[in-house]
């Protein structure tokens, strides 16, 4: 009997060891989060009224803030951080990973959970990070949040938002607009700014561009020199920015997502703007005939088939089709002149086309900047431009269809296009490709 309850005294005290085990495991582990059973317990405004400038603040309760994501490193002008909002306020938050934007998309609402999270500023930047960093006793600084703990702090949802910039001035910028999407309306770029890079590619420095209204206010465009967009040519014209706001010590400065947030495409303050780079009508030609222009080259590269000039209407055009030529392939190249990009920006390419008895044949837009002008352009490198081109006319031409704002932006110095026709008119009707297009209004405008 004495040996049986020894016996049982074990396995009591087993079972109570393995009980205790098992609650300490259960209270370790940090507990399962999501969207679902998350709610915002302060405002962005609240949390950022925690932070005295200079100064560093540890979060210590459980609070909880929600935002929309409005900046991520997509483009990487954003360093290892990302920018909420909700209606009160904006934030960023320092994040020690990178392609956050695959996680972080712009419009995803996250949670933040702020407990042991701290507080600090930039040059008067209000930040959220993960601790301070004081190896610099005379220069301690905010830690940004190791990408192992992002998911313990960071809770997405599933659903994307739309949140609209805020419309104001340059004149209305103030601190309580930090880390918030804003519009600005009618603002320009400074000559001595305009048509250069966003940023100094080559070294990989930041650059300060100067914004400024007609009335003369003005804050600072801040581009990385990691931007993807960092030598993507500054406009000349005036227009919106939509930027994400910012301040260094008193600058105002005004940082972009992407080049699509600068529409600068109106006229100047001065009334200036966009100016005409090259424009074909081809009403000097001589209708009827191959197509011979200063500076052109209209040359097949299979067959024989070259480009025509047409009239209709009073109206002269290029026309180009494979009918009635009997010849199994038919490849055919029209090249502008030569086009010099050197001192403009933001340069946009439009042209109109037609197309009659549509059964295949294609009509394709090419640029290059390495063609030497000579008579074999399809030996030269060419990139396609996305444009629209009319096709599906199974009768005769109907109407001018245009191209759509084609952008050359990414481009400098002396580029070509190049309008290339594919057909073929073999004796088998079944492989005829044998289209009509018909091209016209030729035009490339830049700031």
């Amino acid at each position: 009997m004495k040996r049986l309850r020894s016996y049982g005294s074990i396995s009591w005290l087993m079972v109570m060891v393995a009980a205790a085990i098992c609650c300490n495991k259960h209270f370790d582990e940090p507990p399962v989060f999501s969207a679902a059973n998350l709610k915002p317990t302060i405002s962005i405004r609240q949390l950022r009224n925690m932070h005295f400038m200079g100064g560093f603040e540890q979060v210590a309760d459980e609070q909880v803030i929600a935002g929309i994501v409005v900046a991520n490193d997509s483009s990487d002008n954003f360093y290892k951080q990302i920018v909420i909002q909700d209606s009160t306020a904006g934030i960023t938050i320092r994040l020690d990973g990178s392609s956050l934007y695959a996680d972080y998309q712009l419009g995803l609402k996250i949670f933040v959970r702020l407990k042991d999270l701290w507080l600090g500023d930039y040059a008067r930047m209000v930040q959220l990070g993960a601790g301070v960093d004081r190896s610099d006793p005379a220069y301690p600084e905010l830690r940004a949040i190791p990408q192992p703990l992002f998911s313990r702090y960071i809770v997405k949802e599933d659903r994307h938002h739309v949140l609209p910039a805020v419309n104001i001035s340059i004149e209305q910028l103030s601190d309580s607009l930090q880390s918030c999407l804003v519009r600005i309306p009618s603002v320009e770029m400074p000559p001595s700014d305009t048509g250069k890079g966003y940023a100094d590619v080559i070294n990989h420095v930041s650059v300060n561009r100067t914004i400024r209204s007609c009335n003369g206010s003005s804050a600072y465009l801040r581009t990385s020199g990691f931007a993807d967009f960092a030598g993507v040519k500054t406009p000349r014209g005036n227009g919106v920015i939509t930027a994400i706001y910012s301040v260094f010590r008193t600058e105002k400065q005004l940082m972009i997502r992407d080049t699509a947030d600068v529409q600068f495409n109106g006229l100047r303050c001065t009334g200036a703007g966009a100016k005409l780079l090259f424009a074909e009508d081809f009403e000097s030609a001589a209708a009827n005939t191959d197509l011979q222009l200063s500076g052109w080259k209209n040359l097949p590269e299979s067959g024989s088939i070259k480009y025509q000039v047409k009239q209709a209407g009073g109206n002269q055009y290029a026309e180009i089709s494979a009918f009635a030529s009997a010849q199994a392939a038919v490849v055919s190249w029209l090249v502008s002149p030569p086009v010099n990009l050197s001192n403009s920006a933001n340069e946009v390419l439009t042209f109109t086309t037609r197309d009659g008895f549509d059964n295949g044949a294609t009509l394709q837009i090419y640029v290059s900047s390495n063609y030497d002008g000579g008579n074999t352009p399809w030996k030269a490198k060419w990139t396609a431009l996305k444009a629209t081109v009319s096709k599906g006319t199974q009768a005769g031409p109907g109407a001018w269809l245009g191209s759509g704002s084609i952008s050359l932006g990414g481009y400098s110095g002396t580029i070509y296009l190049a309008f290339r026709y594919e057909g073929a008119d073999p004796a088998s009707a079944v492989d005829k490709r044998t289209t009509t297009f018909q091209l016209d209004n030729i035009r490339i405008a830049g700031n």
